[in-house]
């Protein structure tokens, strides 16, 4: 007896690539952020976006083009995006308290978030400021920031801690001499390790500085210890090896 086929039809299969943007659009494409790209759409600032390049707990990052009206460098933009909703504002505010520039932000999610985003901008021209690589910042509006898109030919830079270092020695004398710079601005990244480091080429650069503070900051000593702990102990899987409390010592003496 012949088997009788089912007509019933079986849901498609989603794949990774559809799922993950879903994703993304469910936890930065809110309302109130779409009326923000909105309106740097209508003010020809960008042209489009293009698609997410990174993907963090706070904010996504994506690569856009460059409207006509955009006054900057080069052909694409990096748009990084806070998620209002999921953000970890409890994080944040650990980071925001003690810092003098934000005294006046008090314990409500969206303001905090809108706060995090304008201390990363601020911190972003500090490093330009101390000649550190960083993305350069170009404006915000609450929780959409604009900044450099690092990267060559609209494909974006790698991670530190996918390509690897293929001057370990030099890499390491030059992140620490970052802290160092930093330092003698008054200011500490509060985060430097193998996944908040691009490299451009063979430049590394510091990204993901919203959590930057001053040096009036009471963990300001501690962040910028644990920086240069992080970049000691990467390294040093490459050989290198140095004395953390003299690299202190030396950031110190900036």
């Amino acid at each position: 007896m012949a088997r009788k086929l089912s007509t019933r039809k079986r849901p498609k299969r989603e794949d990774k690539q559809l799922k993950e943007k879903k994703k993304i659009e469910s936890e930065v494409f809110d309302r109130y952020s779409m009326l923000i790209l909105g309106g740097f759409l209508n003010k020809k600032v960008i042209r489009s976006v293009d698609y997410p390049i990174a993907s963090g707990k706070e904010a996504i990052v994506f690569r856009a083009t460059a409207g006509e009206k955009f006054k900057g460098e080069g052909e694409h933009i990096a748009i990084k995006i806070y998620k209002i909703e999921t953000s970890n504002f409890s994080r944040m505010q650990s980071y925001i308290r003690g810092d003098p520039r934000f005294l006046s932000v008090g314990g409500v999610k969206r303001g905090i978030i809108f706060a995090w985003c304008r201390k990363e901008f601020r911190n972003l021209q500090i490093c330009k400021d101390a000649e550190v690589p960083a993305p350069i910042p170009y404006f915000f509006k609450d929780n959409v920031l604009l900044m450099q898109f690092l990267g060559e030919e609209g494909i974006p830079d790698s991670l530190l801690v996918d390509v690897g270092s293929d001057n370990p020695e030099k890499d390491c004398n030059t992140l620490l001499g970052y802290v160092r710079k930093l330092y003698g601005k008054g200011f500490v990244h509060a985060d430097i390790s193998e996944f908040n480091i691009l490299m451009h080429g063979d430049v590394p650069y510091l990204i993901d500085i919203g959590q930057g503070v001053l040096l009036d900051h009471p963990k300001a000593e501690e962040f910028m210890r644990r920086d240069v702990e992080n970049i000691l102990r990467y390294f040093r899987k490459y050989g290198i090896e140095k004395n953390a409390e003299e690299v202190i010592r030396w950031v110190k003496s900036a």
